[in-house]
Formats: structure tokens, C-alpha cells, sequence
């Protein structure tokens, strides 16, 4: 059995922004407890999405460095005539 490990966590606010954080809480049915959690859950999981995220980025970059190392990549300024003429072909369709 999980057991629930509970401790204080102190947040200055100026007057209005608690009010109104406790007024919409309690509209809700909730605790401000519970939206906090809630928000800091969410703030953890958009953290740890950003850090995926770069990490797949710089993964890809690596990939694409590792490509053109072996030559098997294609040069920038291939990639940007292709590029270029795809977008005038899109620029040219009704």
C-alpha cells in the first residue's frame, strides 16, 4: 500500500490573486490544495515534455551530422533549392 507523503508548502501572493485564486478554487469544489497540484503537475509534465522534446532534437541533429559525416546526407543548399521550388509550387496552385 502507497502511502501519501504530505508537506506545507508556503506561497506569498498579493491579496487580490489569492482571492480570486481561493473564490475560483472553491466555485470549482476544490481545495486550493488540490488546483495547486493539479497546476504544479501540469508545470512538471510540460518541463519534462520540453527536455524530450530537445533531447529528440538534438538527437536528430546528431543523426543528420552522422549522415553527411558518412555521406549519405544532402548539403544545405540542396536542401534549400528543393525547398524553394516546393514552395513555388505550392504559390503557384489556384
Amino acid at each position: 500500500m502507497l502511502v501519501s507523503e504530505e508537506t506545507t508548502f508556503t506561497l506569498t501572493l498579493n491579496s487580490q490573486l489569492r482571492d480570486a485564486f481561493i473564490a475560483e478554487a472553491a466555485a470549482e469544489g476544490l481545495t486550493t490544495s488540490q488546483v495547486a497540484e493539479a497546476l504544479i503537475r501540469q508545470y512538471l509534465a510540460q518541463c519534462q515534455q520540453a527536455r524530450d522534446e530537445e533531447a529528440l532534437f538534438q538527437q536528430m541533429v546528431e543523426e543528420g551530422r552522422a549522415s553527411m559525416r558518412a555521406g549519405i546526407g544532402i548539403s544545405n543548399e540542396q536542401v534549400e533549392a528543393e525547398s524553394a521550388a516546393w514552395c513555388a509550387a505550392l504559390l503557384r496552385q489556384p
